[in-house]
């Protein structure tokens, strides 16, 4: 009887990152993450436009950061929070 219980558990812990995996994967999922690179890349876009009009870097970078505050992560308009993989 232990066997089969530490089968069953060793089974449904293996399947658990299975699962987990599937949902990241899924078309929602998949959509929002393609929605939020493009927003990012806009962005990052938008800076490098700044940069080519012959604003100073600074600027630039402190458009983007306004452009991202509160939807992105880290100095430079990362997605970092958003990816788990």
């Amino acid at each position: 009887m232990k066997k089969i219980i530490i089968m069953t558990l060793l089974a449904l812990s293996l399947a658990a990152p299975v699962a987990q995996a599937e949902d990241e994967n899924s078309p929602e999922e998949l959509k929002k993450d393609a929605q939020a690179h493009r927003a990012f890349a806009e962005w990052h876009r938008q800076a490098a436009q700044c940069l080519e009009s012959g604003q100073s870097h600074e600027v630039c970078e402190e458009i983007l950061k306004q452009a991202c505050k509160g939807k992105a992560s880290g100095p430079h308009c990362g997605m970092k929070h958003e990816h788990a993989h």
